[in-house]
């Protein structure tokens, strides 16, 4: 008898769950699929009419500029007028240089008239949003990039002192750093304690090296490679399309990660066509400033060619 009981209450119980999960009144997902998880609403500053504004934390200069030169000093405070300038013979570590833009941006004049996405308050208290001004990529093509250097203990350190930094902040200690953004645009840059940082928004240029749980779309902002060469300035704007003879000049290594699926795929797919030039090569400093090179996220490019040449996939 207290079998059946037992029976009966178990089926009910379960329509009950069932017919919950088939209304929407109970959502699972979040304790057995927590990637899965649907993205929260858009914050209050996404609400209104002003732009996002930012606090950007007051980094000793070891920590972004000085790295650019190491005569810089901490003596007089960085403002726009003494921001130094990217220097010129930077060679390919230009392309990781977004963390310098976005710090230089947050120094313009936000009463220029100019309209902005973003402006820097001074009161953090003010802020929707803050920047911490680690250059990480350059610490680490700076600091042993060949990763066996006795000088990676440098980057390292760096980290180590900005973790130590960061955890101090009340701003960072409410938030868990969730609303904090620090860019890594390289992928072995903030390699050593990359983990501790892994609920702030990070800016990267894909998800290549990140475990899932780290960094996804609905967290972090994908920024594209800095461009390493001149714009070209000859269209003709009315229809700057119809003046362009080539569709796509990319120059990189053929084989690289994953054995270059997506590009051996490319080679046979575009083989044949009279107008295709497809040349097997090596990406280097040199050939970089020869050629025209225009870096194309892997899983774009196909899409990307099989548009404009109209193939059908």
């Amino acid at each position: 008898m207290y079998g059946k009981a037992t029976c009966t209450i178990v089926i009910v119980l379960f329509l009950i769950v069932a017919y919950s999960i088939y209304i929407g009144t109970v959502d699972l997902r979040p304790y057995f699929f927590p990637l899965l998880q649907s993205p929260p609403g858009p914050s209050s500053s996404c609400l209104t009419d002003h732009p996002l504004r930012v606090y950007m934390y007051d980094l000793p200069r070891k920590f972004h500029v000085g790295m650019l030169d190491s005569r810089s000093s901490d003596v007089m405070p960085l403002t726009a007028e003494n921001f130094p300038s990217w220097p010129s013979n930077s060679g390919i570590k230009r392309q990781h240089s977004v963390e310098y833009w976005l710090m230089a941006s947050l120094f313009g004049d936000s009463s220029d008239g100019e309209e902005r996405e973003a402006v820097r308050v001074l009161d953090p208290d003010f802020a929707d949003a803050f920047f911490v001004p680690f250059f990480s990529s350059l610490s680490f093509n700076t600091h042993g990039k060949n990763m066996t250097d006795p000088e990676t203990e440098v980057d390292r350190q760096l980290q180590v002192e900005l973790m130590e930094f960061l955890w101090k902040s009340k701003y960072w200690q409410r938030s868990g750093g969730r609303d904090h953004v620090i860019p890594m645009t390289h992928p072995n840059a903030f390699r050593f304690l990359r983990q501790q940082v892994n609920a702030s928004i990070l800016v990267v240029v894909d998800f290549g090296r990140y475990p899932r749980n780290m960094s996804y779309l609905s967290k972090d902002v994908v920024s594209p490679y800095v461009h390493v060469v001149d714009s070209f300035l000859d269209d003709d704007l009315p229809d700057p399309f119809e003046s362009r003879k080539t569709l796509l000049f990319f120059r990189g290594n053929t084989v690289r990660k994953d054995e270059g699926i997506i590009r051996v795929k490319l080679e046979k797919m575009l083989s044949g066509y009279d107008d295709v030039h497809f040349e097997r090569s090596v990406a280097t400093t040199k050939n970089i400033k020869a050629e025209i090179l225009l870096h194309l996220v892997d899983y774009l490019m196909p899409s990307i060619l099989l548009c404009k040449r109209g193939i059908a996939t």
